[in-house]
């Protein structure tokens, strides 16, 4: 996928990684919804814009992005998860295609994840 022009949501809560995201995708092009640290904010964004990709934190201080991740899905939204944790997570099987990043993201891996997008 080319990301020229594509809206991505960015959802992290570490503000410093959120940040280092936003910065790479906005230098291949994307224009950045966010970054927002919780669920609770990427929905209120969701209210007034619609992203065409998502990189998801799994792990929030409000919970977790899965939900979400699938509602995005549903509605025709690539996702990407992106967490400091491995295997913690028993990801439902309707998410199990999702691409998933290993933090700290490096930046040849997420642009290839997101590239392999279709």
């Amino acid at each position: 996928m080319d990301l020229d022009g594509v809206n991505v949501l960015v959802l992290e809560d570490n503000v410093l990684l959120a940040l280092e995201v936003q910065d790479l995708l906005s230098g291949w092009g994307a224009q950045v919804l966010g970054p927002v640290p919780s669920v609770a904010r990427a929905r209120d964004l969701l209210k007034q814009h619609q992203p065409e990709v998502a990189v998801l934190d799994i792990r929030l201080r409000d919970g977790t992005s899965l939900e979400l991740a699938a509602e995005l899905l549903t509605a025709g939204v690539h996702c990407v998860f992106v967490s400091g944790y491995s295997e913690c997570y028993n990801i439902p099987e309707s998410l199990a295609a999702v691409p998933r990043l290993i933090k700290p993201v490096d930046a040849n891996m997420l642009r290839r994840a997101l590239e392999g997008l279709s």
